[in-house]
């Protein structure tokens, strides 16, 4: 029994390993399998005696010949066992990892959506060939030239943004008449790619900002949402009500009450906000930019002497947009963009969201820029220094735009790009975004947004996401409602849907050509 310790480990192996069969065995086989169980388990016992007992430095010659095709060294009638240990612990270590990994399989089909569906992209991926020959610092270099803004200029653009904007929101309040019947202004909020932090260089995209509406005193802004519950409703309507201020009338005399005395409207020297700003009592999109413009006019003119830059206000039916430019010869756009928000919550009804679907008369649209401003920031703080996943954003932006034909609007904006990449950020580790994985991680955006247009949905990243971290303010019905498919429109047009194809083809390939001239992406692309 000198080799106990061999056949002691192979033993193991079988008890652990043994064979598949099926799980319908008749009565004599199953007398013959407990039979032979015994038998193992009888001789395991013996041979744990015999392993006890014998050292581990001590093999017969002969004995090992038998069991060895190859000649191992001998020495004064004895061997010494640690090539005979070595071999021992490499027959371990072979079952050990068949069973670990085994386990892990089984491991992964069973977790939770969020990891199954991080390892769906991950296999992907690893199935692809070539990813591990694309060329990062070409890439990095494209970026570099082309892309990205300096985080420092792109910080100080924006607070000089917001700065500015409010001093035009403060000239304009003391404009206003001192008792006031037209909507309040608080200071503004900074939305969009430039305060997401995934803003360009090129000069055609604005720093928008979004300016909340109040009602004046003695009135109040009834939200009328698309959605009987105030859900997932893409619009809405304002209705304008007027609330009885007697009492305050009589206590300090800052107001009046139109409600009671409607005789006194005309004689106020401010304009009534239901003559000027409403459509059949609902606050009119196109009439209250308007007003907002004109105020801005009047608030320029009392400011220009604070800075030195030259002001134009642009044409435009839904937002106030201002061209600023300055003595060094930088230009920037500046949208204002006006909204009343819904509730308690951080939902807005805004005059502007994109150019593709623009608000008009009482309808005003639903926006969640601001839990995506706050995503973003969350996102900031969890991810490895200098992560990649601003970049590869901007990088698919810049394709985008540049690729565009003149005067054509493309079918996918830029807010379906951004709904991948939130979505990749929940699905996947924060700590996959470091900055060595740009090129993976711009390919896995691509793959996503491929895979939504072949099924011809995808996913709002906010409405019926319960997944989205608690940091992030939603109204309960909004996080737990139906999703909602951005595509709807694409599964409803098969014409419109050939065009968004070709679009990410055309991006694609843009893509590839950024790569090294040995390494090509493997980004699938349908005609």
């Amino acid at each position: 029994m000198a080799l106990g310790p061999l056949i002691f480990f192979a033993v193991m192996a079988l008890v652990y390993h043994p064979l598949m069969v099926s799980d319908d065995t008749d009565p004599a086989t199953q007398d013959r399998i407990q039979q032979h169980e015994e038998l193992l388990n009888k001789e395991m016992d013996h041979l744990k005696v015999e392993f006890e007992e014998k050292a581990w430095n001590w093999v017969p010659k002969q004995t090992l010949e038998k069991l060895v095709a190859s000649n191992l060294p001998e020495e004064d009638g004895t061997w010494d066992g640690w090539q005979y240990v070595v071999l021992i612990i490499l027959v371990v270590f072979g079952c050990c990892r068949h069973t670990m990994e085994k386990d892990t399989h089984c491991d992964s089909s069973t977790d939770g959506s969020t990891t199954s569906t991080t390892d769906e992209y991950d296999d992907e991926t690893d199935v692809e060939p070539g990813v591990g020959e694309l060329n990062q610092k070409k890439l990095e270099d494209f970026y570099d030239h082309h892309v990205g803004m300096e985080s420092d200029d792109l910080k100080s653009m924006c607070d000089f943004v917001e700065s500015f904007v409010n001093d035009l929101l403060e000239e304009g309040r003391k404009a206003l008449p001192h008792q006031n019947t037209l909507p309040l202004m608080e200071t503004c909020i900074g939305v969009g790619s430039a305060f997401e932090g995934w803003h360009t260089q090129q000069l055609s995209k604005p720093f928008t900002v979004l300016v909340p509406l109040l009602p004046p005193k003695g009135h109040s802004f009834q939200i009328e949402s698309s959605d009987a519950q105030g859900g997932p409703g893409k619009h809405g309507h304002i209705l304008v009500e007027m609330d009885c201020v007697c009492k305050r009338e009589r206590l300090l005399g800052d107001v009046v009450c139109f409600l009671h005395h409607p005789d006194r409207e005309l004689s106020e020297e401010g304009a009534f906000l239901l003559h000027i700003l409403c459509t059949s009592s609902h606050l009119d999109v196109g009439k209250t930019v308007r007003w907002y413009q004109s105020l801005v006019v009047k608030a320029w003119k009392n400011l220009r002497v604070k800075y030195t830059l030259d002001f134009t206000l642009l044409p435009s039916a839904t937002t106030c947009r201002m061209k600023l430019a300055f003595r060094s010869g930088r230009t920037i756009l500046v949208d204002i963009t006006l909204g009343v928000q819904q509730g308690d919550s951080s939902v807005y009804l805004v005059t502007h969201c994109d150019d593709a679907n623009p608000a008009k008369g009482t309808v005003w649209l639903k926006t969640f820029a601001v839990q995506e401003l706050l995503f973003f920031k969350w996102v900031g703080q969890r991810v490895p220094e200098r992560s990649c996943h601003l970049k590869c954003l901007q990088i698919l932006m810049y394709l985008r735009e540049s690729s565009s034909p003149p005067n054509k609007n493309p079918v996918l904006t830029g807010y379906h790009y951004k709904t991948c990449l939130m979505h990749l950020l929940l699905l996947r580790p924060l700590s996959d975004w470091n900055p060595e994985n740009l090129a993976t991680r711009l390919q896995e955006i691509l793959l996503f947004l491929h895979k939504a247009l072949q099924e011809k949905y995808l996913e709002h990243f906010l409405i019926g996401n319960i997944s989205l971290p608690i940091q992030i303010p939603m109204p309960q019905g909004l996080r737990s409602a139906e999703p909602v498919n951005l595509f709807s429109h694409l599964a409803a047009d098969h014409g419109l849907h050939a065009e968004a194809v070709k679009e990410v083809a055309e991006i694609v390939e843009r893509v590839k050509a950024l790569y090294s001239k040995h390494g090509s992406a493997p980004f699938p692309v349908s005609h």
